[in-house]
């Protein structure tokens, strides 16, 4: 996340500093397929909905943008997400959200069989959501982060921060081996934002939520379509692979993958796709998502502290949430225009302890 809010920052030609304890993707960004889920993430329209729908129809775009820049391309893809029902309860879910968002296309069972010809029996009916696609999350990662030196911006890898101080007009930023002074501040920093959160008098939001997945690679393509279930993925790539996640274990930091994890999520995908079996198995890994506790992003100024901003808690949809959490920092500083109900609903203001509303997370 904050590689696309220097680059978004830069490009208004503010100068931005990203510091990164690493070289490479947050835990986040491992643990992620890329999903542009739009309509996957939302039951019913809103200001939600409006924000991850802005934010999707961004990358087409910045996907030519940041190929100009970098190089990078970010495999957008063109072939849209199918949201999948094995059971008659989600057939209802589903065919609700048909009613919500009339522009999508119901299937039934038999019409997707015939068109992914792989899929069991064991399919019920889809929502086809055509514009719903992915992307390559470590290419859009890395691209965000050279587009961004490419417009001015500078990067601090191999550093944790160690503190931040407001020290009259400046903010000091203590790092292992130096400290620098900034104007600004966004915390920026996924699953492990939590501590800038009670140290600056909020309630701690975050959700650390760990996830799975695993990549296997047929002989063949059986279809270019994500589809989502009721409780795991699949993703195809364009160089064969197939991605299938992911588990999820609230408050849980681990690294590790766990067998248990792995084969939970292929008795899953061998259900739907028996084909699948004969794959071979590419890779398997684990990350860590930034969860918040009412299940909404944190986007916005600090309520006590000028300058000091949360870009956080986006769960599993910041990849698709980058460009739009960019975009809104950027606004935020530069003085644009932003939505009202976006920004309050967004806002870290919700989490000052006030004794009242009591969050509660769920998966």
């Amino acid at each position: 996340m904050g590689h696309s809010i220097s680059y978004y920052l830069n490009k208004s030609g503010m100068s931005a500093v990203v510091v990164d304890e690493s070289s490479g993707s947050g835990q986040a960004t491992k643990a992620a397929a890329g999903m542009l889920g739009v309509h996957t993430e939302n039951h019913i329209p809103g200001k939600y909905h409006e924000f991850c729908l802005r934010s999707r129809d961004l990358y087409e775009e910045l996907s030519k943008e940041l190929f100009d820049l970098t190089a990078i391309d970010i495999g957008l893809s063109p072939f849209g997400m199918r949201e999948v029902a094995t059971d008659e309860r989600h057939v209802d879910a589903l065919k609700s959200k048909y009613a919500a968002f009339p522009h999508l296309d119901w299937m039934e069972g038999d019409q997707l069989r015939n068109e992914i010809t792989c899929l069991s029996d064991q399919v019920l009916g889809a929502l086809s959501m055509k514009r719903d696609g992915h992307v390559e999350p470590y290419k859009v990662c890395e691209a965000f982060k050279k587009a961004a030196l490419c417009y001015g911006g500078s990067l601090v890898e191999y550093e944790s921060v160690l503190g931040i101080e407001k020290v009259g007009d400046y903010f000091e930023i203590k790092l292992k081996h130096e400290s620098i002074q900034v104007k600004r501040v966004v915390v920026a920093s996924g699953a492990a934002s939590g501590r800038w959160f009670t140290e600056t008098g909020l309630t701690n939001p975050m959700v650390p939520t760990k996830g799975e997945c695993f990549a296997i690679k047929p002989r063949k393509a059986f279809f270019k379509e994500a589809l989502f279930f009721n409780n795991f993925y699949i993703v195809p790539k364009p160089d064969g692979r197939y991605i299938i996640g992911a588990t999820s274990s609230p408050f849980n930091v681990s690294t590790d993958t766990t067998a248990g994890g792995i084969s939970s999520l292929m008795n899953l995908a061998f259900h739907v796709v028996p084909d699948f079996k004969q794959a071979s198995l590419e890779n398997y890994w684990s990350g860590v998502r930034p969860g918040s506790a009412d299940g909404v992003p944190i986007i916005g100024e600090h309520p006590d502290y000028s300058g000091l901003y949360f870009a956080t808690g986006h769960y599993r949809n910041g990849i698709l949430l980058a460009p739009s959490t960019g975009q809104m920092i950027k606004d935020l500083m530069t003085g644009q225009q932003v939505d009202k109900s976006i920004k309050d609903m967004l806002s870290p203001k919700r989490f000052e302890p006030k004794g009242g509303a009591i969050y509660e997370y769920s998966s």
